[in-house]
């Protein structure tokens, strides 16, 4: 009846055994499913028991001790015998029959009782691990085994009531004996369980051998109790009086049997514990709403472990991604997705902040066996779900099938964006940064997909750019999560908005956003349309990969202005400023950036122009009187220094010229995209200059006015 612990993986034959005594022969076709699917590894990894779960000893084994109490029941009247101690050894597991039991304090499901992992001195062990043992006997589930309609053998159950009795002569010398034998001063991890002196021949579970002593691993009537007491829950969590219990067919099984109402929901879903949220559950017919067997109910409660191992928690959501393999369950595969799990719990030290999802996708799909290899691509699911943390679990996003298609896609499209036009200054692009995680990638492809694709799976790829949350429970951004790894493509006026509401996040005092904010925004936006995950825009974003670099050019790389000139053509060269309206906005805050820039470097104005034109409050009278205001201040500067032309920044302007005569107030465009391109437009022009001396070839910056306005 005891399961052997297991330190190693499971073998192939442990997991056909879970398999063909517990598995349905279909695919996993929906949460429960998959839930089940998770029991099943775990009845594997814990010996092929469902209802003992040894696995969970293993942190006690070596480290911990064993006190095994001693119990006469062969006398005319049942009497503790005195303990012994020792270290708790692999080999000793069997005999334990332990059952675990993972919510709550209290009795564990078994008469084996187990410690803190951290220790129990001798009062810990005197107190708190003996008082389980006397919760345990009193237990409405474990008594249904007593009685003339109980098990044969539910005269032991009594026998240990009465010993366990609240201050009763038998446990108070227990309490006293282990206390003076134990050290006082020790806390260890502490496992207690039960040696009895029965006849063999007269109780069910053990072989026939006369008078001997027998662990609760070997006698039936325990066994039973420890099952009943398991799966008490599943039929009256919740429920003050009364069981809901019936005949139904199971939501995982598929077939006619007993069901329970209650059982110990995957990831605390289902509950009859908040009626307000279900007004027409009532929850002694709860069974109807939600069948499941018993066995499917400790199968929900063993994978626990398991499932947990699978999720990523950031700010106030966590986000399940549990594979799955969506072909036949074999052996084999269910051998090498418990690996893959499994390996979560033991993150290397670079794995670490990694999410489970990217970590499970990159075993698979860089292992040496092909077939390995092409399983993960043609069989490899996630079940994702997104929910806030805390007692409040409404689902904020869930997708049942998630493959890897689309965040692979995605992944790829931001390495390929990273390395391309948009952060590289000779290419009229931003300057990359370190510590902003779409800017900063590895320069090695494979790596930097990886990454990527943990950015992705992680949340970060749309932490990194849009609105703060303050409500966790309507994060818009685990919405978007899960619409792009199921390969749904996002509006683009939706990002627009989003993006706009970070700047306003972002900005301080009146000052704009830092400019590696918007240029992960304008990375972001450009990967997803290389990805074709972009919405609403008539156009691409990326600009033409072949462009030439400043540096291949005939540009003279010891002039600021000509240098400052090129990398403008290069920055609108793109499809997404084809549109004049666009165009004339970017350029527009190209103007205003550099304009804003020289009051602050150049003449010590404490409120530049920009501070006065938020762009993300932007309107198109606004942006014409900031223009307006940009090509007046222009002029004045560069007549107050005399310069050979008649206005700052001379390229800017008959670019602006070129593109349009018309003022803001009659360009036909809609608000976010005027609002976004100048933002664009404008973290550019304040990078103008700094950025040209970075490039400038004899590495100098200007000292005069005159060169740093570069006419």
């Amino acid at each position: 009846m005891g399961g052997g612990s297991t330190v190693s993986t499971p073998t192939k034959e442990s997991f056909q055994e879970a398999i063909e005594e517990y598995w349905h022969d279909r695919p996993p076709a929906s949460f429960e499913d998959v839930m089940a699917l998770y029991g099943v590894l775990a009845v594997a990894e814990s010996g092929g028991e469902l209802y003992t779960t040894s696995s969970k000893l293993d942190p006690f084994v070596d480290e911990g001790r064993l006190i095994t109490v001693d119990v006469n029941l062969t006398g005319d009247t049942p009497a503790i015998e005195g303990f012994d101690r020792k270290p708790l050894r692999e080999d000793d597991i069997p005999n334990l029959g332990y059952s675990h039991k993972s919510s709550g304090r209290g009795a564990k499901y078994s008469l084996t009782q187990i410690g803190s992992k951290n220790g129990n001195d001798a009062d810990g062990v005197a107190g708190t691990i003996l008082s389980r043992v006397r919760s345990w006997t009193g237990q409405d589930r474990v008594q249904s085994v007593t009685g003339d309609d109980g098990h044969p053998d539910g005269w032991i159950i009594d026998a240990l009531e009465g010993l366990f009795e609240k201050d009763s002569d038998s446990i108070e010398s227990l309490k006293e004996d282990i206390v003076s034998r134990l050290p006082a001063d020790e806390s260890i991890p502490t496992v207690l369980t039960f040696r009895f002196r029965v006849d063999t021949g007269e109780i069910k579970g053990p072989d026939d051998r006369g008078i001997d002593w027998v662990y609760p691993g070997d006698i039936d009537v325990l066994d039973i109790a420890m099952r009943r007491y398991a799966t008490g829950n599943a039929a009256d969590k919740n429920i003050k009086s009364g069981t809901s219990e019936g005949d139904a067919v199971g939501v995982v099984t598929g077939s006619e049997g007993h069901v329970v109402g209650t059982p110990e929901s995957p990831l605390g879903i289902f509950s009859v514990k908040h009626p307000d949220a279900q007004p027409a559950l009532r929850k002694q017919e709860s069974w109807r709403n939600y069948p499941v067997s018993e066995d499917v109910a400790m199968l929900f409660s063993k994978g626990q472990d398991l499932v947990e191992a699978c999720v990523h928690r950031n700010g106030g959501m966590e986000t399940y991604a549990l594979p799955y393999f969506a072909g036949e369950l074999t052996a084999e595969k269910a051998q090498l997705l418990y690996r893959a799990i499994d390996a979560l719990r033991k993150p290397d030290d670079d794995e670490t902040g990694t999410p489970p999802m990217a970590r499970v996708t990159y075993r698979l799909q860089d292992s040496d066996d092909e077939s390995i290899r092409e399983l993960a691509e043609t069989e490899l699911r996630f079940y994702m779900i997104t929910m806030p943390i805390s007692d409040d679990k409404n689902i904020v996003a869930e997708e049942s099938a998630a493959d890897t298609y689309w965040l692979t896609t995605l992944a790829d499209a931001l390495v390929d964006t990273r390395q391309g036009a948009t952060l590289d200054p000779g290419r009229g692009g931003f300057t990359p940064f370190d510590g902003w995680p779409l800017l900063d990638l590895p320069a090695d492809r494979d790596q930097g997909r990886k990454v990527a694709y943990g950015l992705i799976a992680g949340h970060e790829f749309t932490n990194s750019t849009f609105a703060y949350r303050d409500e966790e429970g309507d994060d818009f951004r685990r919405i978007v999560d899960h619409r792009l790894i199921a390969g749904t493509p996002i509006e683009a006026s939706v990002l627009f908005q989003e993006y706009l509401n970070r700047y306003e996040d972002a900005s301080e005092d009146g000052d704009p956003p830092p400019a590696p904010l918007i240029a992960q925004q304008l990375v972001q936006l450009e990967a997803l349309s290389r990805a074709g995950l972009l919405n609403g825009l008539d156009v691409p974003i990326e600009p033409d990969q072949d462009m030439t670099s400043i540096t291949q050019s005939d540009t003279d790389m010891t002039d600021v202005s000509q240098i400052r000139k090129q990398r403008l053509k290069s920055f609108l060269e793109r499809p997404l400023f084809d549109s004049t309206t666009r165009r004339a906005a970017a350029v527009s805050g190209v103007l205003v950036g550099q304009v804003s820039w020289y009051q602050e470097n150049q003449r010590g104005i404490g409120r530049p122009l920009d501070s006065k034109t938020a762009g993300d409050e932007l309107t198109a009278n606004g942006l014409e009187n900031a223009l307006t205001s940009a090509l007046e201040k222009a002029k004045i500067y560069a007549h107050d220094s005399e310069y050979e032309r008649d206005v700052l920044f001379p390229e800017t302007v008959d670019e602006l010229l070129e593109t349009t005569e018309e003022m803001p107030t009659k360009w036909d465009i809609d608000k976010r995209e005027l609002r976004f391109c100048y933002v664009l437009g404008h973290a550019h022009g304040r990078r103008s200059m700094p950025v040209a001396f970075d490039l400038r070839e004899d590495g100098t910056q200007a000292d005069t006015a005159e060169e740093q306005s570069a006419d």
